[in-house]
């Protein structure tokens, strides 16, 4: 018997299968990993991603391999260091390898458009005495990882631009990443003033020029790629700098899947690379800041706004005690007077869209709720319900769903109500609202944004709270904070902080003895003394052991597997078998878990959603992962598995 030599090849096939398949490489066709190829599989014609080519004797197989037919000569090769990421990315996050290319890479096609170099029209300022300190440590350390914690105003972006600039000059490359609610004109022009080649990616991108900047980083015609997180995807082969600015905004988590988290993805691309990785912000995670303790990452920090420029003063106002108004405390309406006759800026947090944040029968007492999500319409002042987790709408009615009674009112505080209280209080002054109603899309906010600088005041949802540096802006208010304090989730409080920090940062800037006012009913919680005192290691200290004695993260990983089915009962079928599957797990892994249970948002768009929730021991997490891939399945169940979770609903 003969043994016949040949080369094959192990494909992804794009067709969302779950495993790799090999194939026979037919004589004179020459392939390497990244290749895309034409191949049969289950009797279709379809497109196959070569992961590995490799010598194997025919008799290795029990099946004789079909052949690989051609290349596929329309698709964009994957570079090698991508292909390493697909792999990781698809063990990481329990998702097939080919789900993992479709998130990282798709099918990107060759594009011959050249990049057209930016003349420089900035030269970059000199670095403060501690900003220099800063820099200095990064580059004399040889860790790779860093924390940059600096105060809101305190030039972390002039340190990422010296960054920048020396990482060019060594003939590499640098992502800067940002939230996309911050990808701002500003932030953007920032880079483009300085360095020629940079480009810009963000969701109004078409596909077209999403692939031609993909063809220009191949050829390495891009120095420096901004952009929210699907950017550090993009394949600048000699990288030698990464980003996270605002590291602890929550879009660094994509919440459909694959679920990954962009911190997680930017640790591996780093160490693929050896690629110095900056995180940035005024306000760290608490699990990156514990990273940094830890030792897994460098801190820094930065404690004084550039020019000496004072925090803002904080002041706390107990809503119990407003006579005039119950919508804005009276002595912040008594501030927005006293700063519009000065000619000074106000800005306005409300934490709401809409108009009426619920709507309620004043007969049978039902909240009118979308019948697809059992979730509270929001109304707005377009005549419109909405609901803002599956974006139904329903003309507006004063007709109960329930009961029949025409006796329907608007309750809670949103920001179009607000907007209408102050365009009645203060009818000489310019409003600008900023939220997602009035900017749908990337130019939208450009638009919008350059209106600020003619506005008296500008309000907005948590879009003005991130990343813009505005002019002149002497008083900050926040109204509805009360909701997310009462948010049921661990990250509650730290969400708040971050966003009331945040948010107070854009007081001042370019001015000492600005003044920032939060409303709220509970003046005593514990967060607004640390928000007052600008105290965040103070809060991240205080937090960590709020969390440790019941094991959240940072101190266990956590796992969420969601199950679903517009068939309540065919879900509820499965938990004999969940518990069963759960019990074995508790023999092998230092592991806690809740369900199988109804999730605490039990219906989105029609399907019914159970969970079952673990906190895995940090030396475990890897083995668990591994046993998910025995979790009970059942025809017409959808199953999302969750890697960290962000949230728990």
């Amino acid at each position: 018997m003969y043994n016949f030599f040949m080369q094959v090849a192990e494909l992804i096939v794009l067709t969302n299968a779950p495993n790799r398949y090999t194939y026979a490489i037919p004589q004179g066709l020459s392939l390497v990993s990244g290749d895309f190829v034409d191949v049969l599989f289950a009797k279709r014609a379809q497109v196959g991603c070569v992961m590995r080519v490799y010598d194997a004797n025919e008799d290795d197989f029990p099946y004789r391999l079909l052949l690989i037919q051609s290349r596929h000569e329309k698709r964009l090769p994957i570079p090698l260091f991508l292909l390493q990421m697909i792999e990781w990315f698809s063990k990481h996050y329990c998702v097939t390898e080919y789900k993992a290319l479709q998130c990282m890479v798709g099918l990107k096609k060759h594009r011959q458009d050249e990049f057209k170099p930016i003349i420089p029209n900035k030269s970059l300022s000199s670095l403060s005495k501690e900003q220099e300190k800063v820099f200095d440590s990064m580059l004399d350390s040889s860790q790779l990882s860093h924390l940059l914690h600096g105060v809101t105003g305190s030039g972390k972006t002039q340190i990422y631009a010296h960054l920048i600039q020396m990482t060019i000059q060594a003939g590499q490359s640098a992502i800067v990443l940002i939230p996309e609610i911050s990808l701002t004109p500003q932030f953007t022009s920032f880079f483009s003033d300085i360095f020629s080649r940079v480009a810009v990616v963000h969701s109004g991108l078409t596909p077209k020029k999403k692939e031609i900047i993909w063809n220009q980083c191949l050829r390495g015609e891009i120095d420096v790629i901004v952009g929210p997180r699907s950017a550090i995807f993009m394949p600048l082969e000699n990288l030698g700098l990464i980003i996270v600015d605002e590291e602890h905004d929550g879009s660094y988590k994509q919440d459909s899947t694959p679920r990954y988290f962009t911190h997680e993805v930017a640790m591996r691309r780093s160490d693929i690379h050896q690629a110095r990785l900056v995180f940035g912000s005024a306000t760290p995670s608490l699990i990156t800041y514990f990273q940094s303790q830890q030792n897994q990452m460098l801190y820094h920090s930065l404690t004084k706004r550039f020019n000496d420029i004072s925090m803002p003063n904080v002041i706390v106002l107990d809503m119990a005690t407003t006579q005039q108004n119950y919508l804005i405390h009276d002595r912040l309406l008594e501030q927005i007077e006293i700063k519009l006759k000065k000619n000074q800026k106000v800005l306005l947090l409300v934490n709401r869209r809409g108009y009426s944040s619920f709507l309620k029968c004043n007969s049978c007492g039902a909240v009118q709720d979308c019948k697809a999500c059992q979730t509270s319409y929001t109304y707005h002042s377009d005549g419109y319900f909405r609901c803002h987790r599956c974006l139904a709408t329903k003309k507006m009615s004063r007709q109960c769903g329930d009961c029949g009674q025409y006796d329907v009112e608007y309750y809670g505080i949103a920001i179009q109500k607000i907007a209408y209280e102050l365009n009645h209080l203060f009818p000489d002054a310019k409003l600008t609202r900023i939220d997602r109603d009035t900017v749908k899309n990337y130019e939208a906010l450009q638009q919008a944004l350059s209106d600020v600088d003619g506005a008296d005041i500008l309000i907005g949802t948590q879009m003005i709270s991130k990343g813009h540096n505005f002019s002149n802006v002497a008083l900050v208010g926040m109204i509805g904070v009360d909701t997310m304090l009462n948010f049921p989730d661990f990250r509650a409080s730290e969400r708040m902080f971050q966003l009331m920090t945040q948010m107070a940062g854009r007081a001042g800037r370019e001015m000492s003895g600005s003044d920032v006012y939060i409303q709220t009913f509970q003046p005593n919680h514990y967060v607004f003394s640390f928000v007052k005192g600008h105290d965040v290691t103070g809060f991240l200290h205080q937090e960590s052991s709020f969390r440790k004695p019941f094991g959240y993260p940072p101190f266990k990983a956590m796992v969420n597997i969601i199950i679903s089915s517009t068939d309540n009962r065919v879900v509820q079928s499965m938990y004999s078998k969940i518990n069963v599957f759960n019990e074995s797990l508790k023999k092998s892994f230092d592991l806690s878990f809740i369900g199988p249970k109804v999730a605490p948002i039990e219906k989105v768009s029609g399907y019914f959603r159970h969970n079952v929730f673990y906190k895995i021991g940090l030396s475990d997490i890897d083995r668990f992962k591994e046993q998910l891939s025995h979790f009970p399945k059942k025809s017409g169940v959808r199953c999302v598995i969750d890697i960290d979770p962000q949230s728990l609903l």
